[in-house]
């Protein structure tokens, strides 16, 4: 066994010193960096390759940056007892991902950012049609506060963008809808399964459009592609280790963070100032997301708390 650096001892003594909470936090903050930096990477590719390509690439060389944890799972990975929900989240979360590049085309990345951090509201809606969940009036509240918001950071963009918007709405539908699946997958797969077949069913999705827009990359170009990749797969990973460190009430509101970041590549990468409707918009947007995380939390905590079927409880 190859002994650490010294360094390297110290450092990781330091750092489990800090406290859970404040540890995923961080995380979250380098997972957030990482979506949002692949994100301006992209927008900034728009006007040279289309956004399905765009797409199609992010999702390859995400697979192929965890091909050597596929390898190391061997044949069994591929394994399944529940194929249906692996294509069923894979089908909405790749329409839903080419929904999102789409969009990036055509709006800012504060409001695609914004726009989608109401996925937590579809999510509410869906478990309440399939996993017979129960919800009451608060959260219907803060659902429906939620999409005012929407309309709120879409007010300027309606005009001559109004097609786009409704396809990144989709794409929140669309995300939701996978996750839906993936809870029900969670409870008969292994999660390097569920991973493989996702990002395996969502390259093809993803691969379908770009046939018909297929552009070759220059060198350059595929450069910053496999870069998107990979920091797709570190974000996610990033924000894996952010919720096995804290509890996920404290450690979700860093994830806001997110809208800095594209706020800030706005103004720097394309000179776009972000107006009142979105910053009010989508302030409106993260607090009834808060609320619902939050009150989600208090409900699972609670001894009468309603799980899936319905049962006593406020909601």
């Amino acid at each position: 066994m190859i002994a650490r650096p010294a360094w390297t001892v110290r450092l990781n003594a330091r750092w489990v010193r800090i406290p859970g909470n404040l540890r995923g936090g961080l995380w979250m903050l380098l997972g957030g960096l990482g979506f949002s930096v692949a994100l301006a990477i992209a927008k900034q590719l728009t006007s040279e390759i289309h956004s399905f390509e765009l797409n199609f690439f992010r999702c390859l060389f995400g697979l192929a940056a965890l091909a050597p944890m596929f390898l190391r799972g061997g044949p069994s990975i591929v394994r399944s007892d529940c194929w249906h929900l692996h294509l069923g989240r894979g089908l909405f979360g790749g329409v839903g991902q080419i929904c999102v590049y789409f969009a990036l085309t055509y709006l800012p990345l504060a409001v695609v950012t914004a726009v989608t951090y109401t996925r937590p509201l579809w999510l509410v809606v869906l478990a309440v049609l399939f996993l017979g969940e129960s919800v009451r009036w608060r959260r219907w509240t803060a659902i429906a506060v939620g999409f005012m918001g929407v309309l709120i950071v879409a007010r300027p963009s309606l005009e001559g963008l109004g097609f786009p918007l409704a396809v990144l709405v989709f794409s929140t539908l669309c995300h939701s809808s996978a996750h839906v699946f993936l809870k029900k997958a969670t409870a008969v797969d292994r999660p390097t399964t569920i991973v493989f077949y996702y990002l395996v069913i969502s390259t093809l999705v993803g691969a379908v459009p770009t046939v018909f827009v297929w552009v070759t990359p220059t060198p350059e170009q595929f450069g910053w592609l496999a870069l998107t990749g990979v920091l797709y797969v570190a974000g996610q990973g990033f924000i894996t280790l952010g919720f096995r460190a804290g509890e996920a009430t404290a450690i979700t509101p860093f994830d806001y963070v997110r809208l800095l970041y594209a706020i800030a590549f706005d103004i720097v990468l394309f000179s776009h100032y972000p107006d009142v409707w979105t910053i009010v918009g989508s302030i409106v947007i993260v607090g009834s997301t808060l609320y619902i995380a939050r009150r989600h939390a208090r409900l699972r905590q609670a001894p009468d708390a309603p799980g899936p079927g319905g049962g006593r409880g406020p909601a």
